[in-house]
């Protein structure tokens, strides 16, 4: 191996490598550099050691910056924090939050963060996370979801990289300021994709278990949420009105009231609907609270996991329907309401949506294809032929 000038601070070490020594805040400081003692790299050596301590002696030295991956550079470091990948920023900002934020939100967070934030940028260091990694990230995500997902997505790394600010780990939020530029949204409207009502039929038609059978014929007749139809409890139910209260939703696990006013709400039940209940009454109403159990356990249903892996993947089997995931039932009931004619704002308020137009924007879509003559009407106002 090729020798070194003594005393320089520069020596060779292996056949691969050479140290460099040097002293940064009283403490005497050993650095390999992965490179073949060579005459020229040896003088490569010389002169980074001297630009390291031009950098000390100006206080502009950045160990971290020169020596990443060195065990020391965290022990010299003031905030050793800002050499932690983005696994464990996300992480640390995930436990300061489970004592914050509500139980499915968490849970929400936590699989963002679990499933596609570290993934994807888990070993990248937060103090090289920048505006460019954002963007990569982003280019990433376009691929494969939504623009409105992609900023879910961002939630919880902007809140993370705000804590990070607040730390005084970095200077500034790469996400600050940055948006999302909307593309053509094709998949907009993709998943609503109702029923048909020959295709209802036949579902139904194909369910063999009652149970199972009223709960589908009540959701396609009420249009709640899975997560309310599995909440729903007989004493929510009004007979002589014929409504019911909508006051709760098993949510990730957990029980819990509708998130705005509009979610807590009173549905009319229009006469399928209430035949639905009374056909349940039998199975359900002396067993416990609950109007919908699941048949295997006797007990509520435990999610819309559970709903849709058994009878109702058989159903549509059977029945020859094109296979859609049971919340389809919730649209099939706003898309057929809309194009029998029913008042848009009914509709909403029944949905237990926050404005009338978001109903109208979200089905308007399949109206006219579940209304063949719309627009004669006008057509003869008109004395068009």
């Amino acid at each position: 191996m090729v020798g070194a000038k003594r005393g320089s601070g520069v020596r060779p070490i292996t056949s691969g490598s050479i140290e460099i020594d040097f002293y940064y805040r009283g403490a005497r400081c050993r650095e390999r550099i992965k490179l073949p003692p060579t005459p020229r790299n040896i003088r490569f050596c010389e002169n980074l050691l001297g630009q390291i301590k031009i950098e000390i002696e100006k206080g502009l030295f950045d160990y971290a910056a020169h020596f990443p991956t060195s065990k020391r550079a965290r022990l010299v470091i003031e905030k050793p924090a800002t050499l932690d990948d983005m696994k464990t920023v996300l992480d640390r900002w995930l436990a300061r939050k489970g004592m914050e934020l509500e139980h499915s939100t968490i849970i929400g967070y936590t699989r963002i963060v679990q499933n596609i934030l570290v993934p994807r940028i888990g070993t990248i260091a937060l103090r090289d996370f920048d505006r460019t990694q954002v963007r990569e990230l982003v280019a990433k995500l376009g691929s494969e979801i939504t623009a409105k997902r992609i900023n879910n997505v961002l939630g919880p790394l902007r809140g993370a990289l705000d804590d990070a600010v607040d730390d005084d780990l970095v200077k500034t939020n790469p996400l600050d300021g940055f948006k999302i530029r909307r593309r053509a949204q094709v998949n907009a409207t993709e998943e609503v994709d109702p029923f048909s009502p020959m295709e209802v039929a036949a579902i139904l038609d194909g369910i063999d278990e009652p149970q199972v059978r009223n709960y589908c014929h009540f959701n396609f007749a009420s249009g709640l949420r899975t997560s309310e139809m599995i909440g729903l409890c007989w004493s929510d139910i009004d007979w002589k009105r014929g409504t019911v209260k909508i006051r709760r939703a098993w949510v990730m696990g957990k029980m819990k009231a509708p998130k705005t006013d509009s979610g807590l709400r009173e549905v009319t039940l229009v006469a399928p609907a209430l035949a639905a209940l009374k056909a349940q009454r039998a199975h359900t109403l002396l067993a416990g609270e609950f109007v919908f159990h699941d048949p295997k356990t006797n007990a509520r249903w435990g999610s819309d996991q559970t709903i849709r892996a058994g009878s109702w993947q058989r159903a549509l089997k059977k029945a020859g329907v094109r296979y859609r995931y049971p919340y389809q039932m919730r649209h099939t009931f706003a898309s057929q309401a809309l194009s029998a004619g029913e008042n848009v704002m009914w509709v909403a308020k029944q949905m237990g949506h926050r404005d009338w137009t978001i109903t109208a924007k979200k089905y308007a879509r399949w109206i006219p294809s579940m209304v063949p003559d719309a627009g004669k009407k006008l057509a003869q106002a008109w004395h068009f032929d």
